[in-house]
């Protein structure tokens, strides 16, 4: 194909709806999380109050930020199954306490096969979306599995 000087990503273009198309066009802003759909509580909230986020929102975590907005942690189901290891008052302790500090992240102009490469890397199953410190969204694999990603 390229020696006629049509390249993959003239394929993608042409063909969109294609595995080759999503893989090469699709960003992460198209598969993200937003707004309400969105898991976010606060660091001084209780574990109890981010289960319950958990849950609603169905992705497996929550994202945590400060009284300014900024995204300061995470907290997973892995996170959840470790800390029953521990005797901790789910509803007296603050998930701050507990998060994961500096968690992985990506910015939403990403292609979604390169935050699913950065998964499979890391062994995580969601990623954090932000712009610079700011959180936009989240997403999971199912997420990128929904959308003929992976």
């Amino acid at each position: 194909m390229e020696a006629r000087g049509f390249t993959a990503d003239d394929f993608a273009l042409s063909h969109p709806g294609g595995a080759l198309g999503r893989k090469l066009l699709l960003r992460i802003s198209d598969v993200m999380h937003t707004d309400d759909r969105l898991p976010v509580v606060r660091e001084h909230d209780t574990i109890k109050d981010a289960l319950l986020e958990v849950s609603r929102k169905g992705l497996g975590m929550t994202a945590i930020i400060d009284d300014e907005q900024q995204l300061i942690g995470i907290f997973t189901d892995g996170d959840l199954r470790r800390l029953l290891d521990n005797r901790v008052d789910i509803h007296q302790t603050s998930i701050g306490a507990v998060m994961t500090r500096q968690p992985a992240t990506i910015r939403a102009d990403v292609l979604a096969a390169e935050g699913l490469k950065m998964m499979e890397d890391r062994k995580i199953n969601g990623l954090l979306v932000t712009d610079g410190t700011q959180l936009v969204g989240a997403l999971n694999m199912h997420d990128l599995l929904k959308a003929g990603v992976m």
